[in-house]
């Protein structure tokens, strides 16, 4: 094996290993997506992402007290360490 290869394996596997360490989070005192800074501008030729409406639903969602009704009466997580329930039923919807 040439040096150049096993340059990029070792080089992939100490990345992989930093991904996978072990982190101690802090108890969220609120959910980690807040969607507050989404803006919207239209132009003359408008162009749109298929992704361009979640910022949206999650706005919607936050002013009509859906988040903070999943958090409260749902109870899955143990530890909010970093997510709460919120978070990880908004990723799925």
């Amino acid at each position: 094996m040439s040096a150049n290869i096993r340059r990029n394996l070792a080089g992939g596997k100490r990345k992989n290993q930093y991904r996978l360490r072990d982190i101690e989070w802090e108890d969220q005192p609120s959910p980690m997506f807040s969607a507050g800074n989404i803006k919207y501008d239209l132009a003359e030729k408008t162009r749109a992402l298929a992704c361009g409406g979640i910022g949206a639903m999650h706005t919607l969602a936050r002013q009509s007290g859906l988040v903070d009704a999943i958090d409260g009466r749902l109870h899955l997580l143990k530890i909010h360490k970093p997510y709460h329930e919120s978070d990880d039923v908004l990723n799925i919807a």
